[in-house]
């Protein structure tokens, strides 16, 4: 596979959500390194804005895609792992065992007629035949109650709602939602941690809204040069019903304070999101809220002039998001920025 054709595999997964028969696992970490890499240069993430806006402009994909090719011959490393994002070694898959057909054949006169099934023969009366009748309506009432306990199984997350992107589930123990939060070296080279992580059970400062609530965790890192900082914000819910409440009220509050906030266009994150700029004095800041499964997360982001990357923001509110839905799926959030 050449390095256009990659470069090409990985865009389309990136929109599409589709390379190759890839599942959301491949398509979270294909993002995870395009995105990380291209959002380090204003060509790259002036790329990205154009792709993410609604509708694309013509030729969007196409200037990602050049772009990329071009970090992919500077970067072996990333194409290797794109490489092995997108196309890793399948084993061939074992032999078939050998067929066995069978069939039923119903033969004979007028007189003396059959019904062969395999290796079985059996006379054509009408006892035989109504037993015959009662089996094929008995297999298939088996067929579609299996699938539709299969389907059950795919589809019902036992917490109610969700985007059937992932598990949802609730994080019920504290050192699963402090997984969730990144540490410095998550955001980006440079940054400190200047809050340390702090996780509590319910929602202390949310008063009687947040039913259901299991713990609320805060984490803030900063750089100095130039200032800028992030402030992360988590709650975990007993089920997706009560999160997605407790979303619906922060966005309503939000929305209400229109003399301090401005709706901000990112792309969307997790089940549900919105997005904030507040203009303040020789600065600038931005949040993003988004809930996926169980878990509400809240995202703030602020520089030190008047210069704000809707980009960045989207970067680090989608960190969160997908640490959220990987500490649901029972996996060790590992989810980086790649500022």
């Amino acid at each position: 596979m050449s390095l256009a054709e990659l470069a090409s595999m990985a865009v389309t997964a990136m929109t599409t959500g589709v390379a190759s028969g890839a599942g959301t696992a491949v398509v979270d970490e294909v993002r995870e390194l395009v995105r990380g890499r291209l959002e380090r240069s204003e060509e790259g993430r002036g790329a990205l804005r154009r792709l993410d806006a609604e509708p694309a402009p013509d030729g969007a994909a196409d200037d990602v895609t050049a772009r990329l090719t071009a970090l992919l011959e500077e970067d072996p490393e990333l194409a290797r792992r794109l490489r092995a994002a997108l196309a890793p070694d399948v084993p061939p898959p074992p032999a078939a065992p050998p067929a066995v057909h069978q069939q039923i054949t119903i033969g004979g006169n007028a007189n003396r007629s059959t019904v062969v099934i395999g290796p079985v023969e059996l006379p054509r009366t009408r006892g035989v035949l109504i037993a015959l009748t009662g089996i094929g309506v008995v297999l298939a009432v088996l067929l579609v109650l299996g699938f539709r306990s299969v389907l059950n199984s795919l589809t019902d997350d036992g917490d109610g709602g969700g985007s059937g992107s992932g598990r949802v589930t609730a994080l019920r123990q504290e050192p699963e939602v402090r997984a969730v939060l990144p540490d410095s070296a998550s955001v980006a080279q440079g940054w400190q941690t200047t809050q340390a992580a702090d996780v509590r059970k319910g929602a202390p400062d949310c008063g009687s809204g947040c039913e259901g609530a299991l713990y609320t965790a805060t984490v803030r890192h900063e750089k100095e040069s130039p200032l800028a900082g992030v402030f992360f914000h988590v709650e975990a819910y007993d089920t997706a019903d009560h999160a997605a409440a407790r979303f619906k009220d922060l966005r309503a509050d939000k929305d209400r304070n229109t003399d301090a906030l401005d709706s901000l266009s990112i792309q969307p994150l997790g089940d549900e999101s919105a997005a904030y700029r507040k203009e303040i004095v020789n600065s600038a800041s931005a949040e993003a809220g988004a809930r996926v499964g169980t878990v509400v997360t809240w995202t703030t982001y602020r520089t030190g002039d008047d210069s704000l990357d809707p980009g960045t923001l989207t970067a680090l509110a989608r960190m969160i998001v997908d640490r959220a839905q990987q500490a649901q799926d029972g996996r060790e959030p590992t989810a980086r920025a790649g500022l």
